[in-house]
C-alpha cells in the first residue's frame, strides 16, 4: 500500500512558524509606511488648500484665515463662502499655531507653526516667507517628544 506524499503535521507548524516571525518582522515597517503616507497626504491637502487660498485671494479679492482648531485636532481654511477642515493625522500634533491671515491680494505676514511627528520623530516647521506668501515645510529630524 502507498502512502500519499503530503505535508505532515510538523511540516505545517514549522512553516507556520516561520510565515508568523516573517509577519512579525515585516508588520511594523508597513505600519510605520502607512504613517508617512498619511503626514504626507496632510501636507499635499495644506499646499493644495493654499495655493487655492492664494488663487482667491488674487483673482477675486477674497481674504482666508487659516486656524487650528484643538476641538477637531485641525487646520482650518476660512474665506467668504468656504470653509475647508484639513485633520491632523493621528501621529501628528501642533507645538505652535498663530492665526494666519492671508489677505486680499494674496500677502501673508511673516511666521513660523511648529509640528511634532511622533511617526518620523521629527519637527515640521511651516515657514511662511514674505512677498507673495509663499510658505517652506522644512523638516528637523531626531527630535525628542517633550510633549
Amino acid at each position: 500500500m502507498s502512502r500519499a506524499k503530503a505535508f505532515t503535521m510538523l511540516e505545517m507548524v514549522i512553516a507556520l512558524a516561520l510565515v508568523t516571525v516573517i509577519l512579525l518582522f515585516t508588520g511594523p515597517l508597513v505600519s510605520h509606511s502607512h504613517e508617512q503616507v498619511v503626514e504626507q497626504r496632510f501636507w499635499q491637502s495644506f499646499r493644495q488648500q493654499w495655493h487655492l487660498a492664494q488663487t482667491r485671494a488674487q483673482l477675486k479679492r477674497q481674504p482666508t484665515t487659516i486656524t487650528y482648531s484643538a476641538d477637531t485636532n485641525a487646520v482650518v481654511f476660512t474665506s467668504w463662502q468656504n470653509r475647508t477642515t484639513i485633520a491632523l493625522p493621528a501621529t501628528m500634533r501642533v507645538e505652535r499655531f498663530s492665526p494666519i491671515e492671508m489677505q486680499a491680494g494674496g500677502y501673508v505676514k511673516p511666521a513660523t507653526q511648529r509640528f511634532y511627528s511622533r511617526s518620523g520623530r521629527c519637527r515640521y516647521r511651516l515657514v511662511i516667507q514674505m512677498a507673495r506668501g509663499e510658505y517652506d515645510v522644512k523638516k528637523d529630524e531626531g527630535i525628542r517628544d517633550d510633549g
